[in-house]
């Protein structure tokens, strides 16, 4: 009984091993795809930023109220 106790010991690590580097490997992916995403929406923000003003620069109009056109 000890050494079915002992094997049953050993496998029940080699699955907690496994199964937390399988864990870590799952959770790195997916925090990587979240940064990646993150980063796409924030460099898609700042062109269209860079475009509205661009966009404002080039055809000269402005919000003032004071400006008449």
């Amino acid at each position: 009984m000890n050494r079915a106790g002992a094997a049953l010991g050993g496998a029940a690590f080699v699955v907690a091993l496994f199964g937390g580097l399988v864990v870590i490997r799952i959770l790195t992916r997916a925090l990587y795809a979240a940064v990646l995403f993150g980063e796409t929406v924030a460099t898609f923000a700042f062109a269209l930023l860079i475009g509205y003003l661009v966009y404002r620069i080039l055809l000269g109009s402005s919000d003032d109220p004071r400006r008449l056109e």
